[in-house]
């Protein structure tokens, strides 16, 4: 919350012959009298003032809540943080009192350990009056009936809402370091160039060498971070998804992986995650961090259709230049990036669905468009 102004004392000026200028200090009859109080409240130095603001943070708040949220004045938002991700959730409130809208910051652990099963009974009355909300937590594999109870209660009550897993500071900043527009643009020009029954080509100096093949029968669904009331998005945002036909090759993630597992590990530059594929079923997973080698394997065998390509997403993000290990924002690098497990088919239209999702990003790639260069090095060439 924005600090309240100084109370102003009453002081009586000395008496003088003249009046001073107010940046000057009244001048003293004799030596080694006391300077006069001013009449006026104390105050910090601009640098001073200046030094305490992020302002990069605030950018990227303003750009979620104006251009993402499209909050305006007299609005109410609602912001669900835990405690590591505060002092984002605290720009958002700022970002939020600067546009003119009312901000409401509601922190998980306030109501409970974690992982929490189900949303509070006072956070469900305050989004009742919500028009725009936003969730700012990390992973936790065992809050994913949380996260779907809380998306059911943003369709129910019409809201616009920003779902924001593992997130961080960087992540966010370097997510949001464009406005939503500039991505929407960038991502229509791609889609212009997409055909019911293309086929992307991609390879990585880490290894992949992967063909997608498009399903004619399908959709490519939009996420570019632009949201109405009654949708929400995971953002960052900044891609095309669809489900694919096919899926062979070899897939590597040096980015990151869309687990509790994954998020612990972070950037996977130095040990990246191999998938083979075969006709979109992952026939083996082999990455050098043993324990997340174990996890994903056990992952795939637990949940049903884990195995399977659900999922080619598209990064169109213009704004992001580097991954961070955090898949949120890193499945929006320019490239390709997959998902195994579900598929979304309210956006895309696919018959079948698994009842959860792994995310394998990748940082920089290739990508030929039906034989047109269309990604280089994680560049869009659009």
């Amino acid at each position: 919350m924005a600090d309240e102004d100084p109370k102003k004392r009453g002081s009586s000026a000395p008496p003088s012959s003249r009046p001073s200028r107010p940046s000057e200090v009244p001048p003293s009859s004799r030596a080694g009298a006391p300077t006069p109080r001013s009449t006026r409240p104390p105050q910090l130095s601009t640098a001073f003032r200046l030094s305490g603001i992020d302002f990069d943070l605030m950018g990227a708040a303003r750009r979620i809540l104006e251009g993402a949220l499209g909050v305006v004045p007299g609005e109410r938002v609602v912001v669900l943080v835990d405690r590591a991700r505060r002092d984002i959730g605290l720009s958002l409130a700022d970002a939020a009192r600067n546009i003119g809208a009312r901000a409401a910051i509601f922190s998980l652990e306030e109501y409970g350990d974690r992982p929490m099963r189900h949303i509070p009974s006072s956070l469900q009355e305050a989004l009742v009056d919500a028009q725009a909300s936003v969730f700012l937590a990390g992973f936790d594999d065992g809050e994913m009936a949380l996260r779907y109870e809380l998306l059911a209660r943003v369709r129910h009550l019409n809201l616009r809402h920003a779902n924001m897993v593992g997130i961080s500071r960087k992540s966010m900043i370097g997510g949001f370091s464009v406005d939503p527009s500039r991505i929407l643009d960038a991502t229509r020009a791609v889609r212009m160039r997409l055909r019911p029954e293309s086929v992307l080509r991609v390879r990585s100096v880490a290894g992949t060498d992967l063909e997608v093949r498009c399903a004619p029968s399908l959709r490519w669904a939009e996420f570019v971070g632009v949201l109405r009331p009654g949708r929400w998005e995971h953002l960052p945002s900044g891609s095309l998804v669809t489900s694919p036909s096919s899926v062979s090759g070899v897939f590597v993630a040096d980015a990151a992986i869309g687990t509790e597992a994954g998020a612990q590990v972070g950037l996977l530059d130095k040990t990246p995650v191999r998938f083979e594929i075969d006709q979109g079923l992952c026939r083996s997973v082999h990455c050098d961090n043993r324990s997340l080698d174990r996890h994903l394997m056990d992952f795939m065998r637990r949940e049903a259709s884990l195995d399977r390509v659900g999922l080619a997403i598209l990064g169109t993000n213009i704004g992001i230049h580097a991954a961070t290990g955090e898949v949120t924002s890193d499945q929006n690098l320019p490239g390709i990036h997959l998902g195994f497990g579900a598929t979304y088919p309210e956006h895309t239209g696919a018959t079948w669905s698994g009842r959860a999702q792994i995310t394998a990003a990748a940082s920089t790639s290739d990508v030929d468009l039906d034989g047109v260069p269309l990604v280089r090095s994680g560049r869009l060439l659009v």
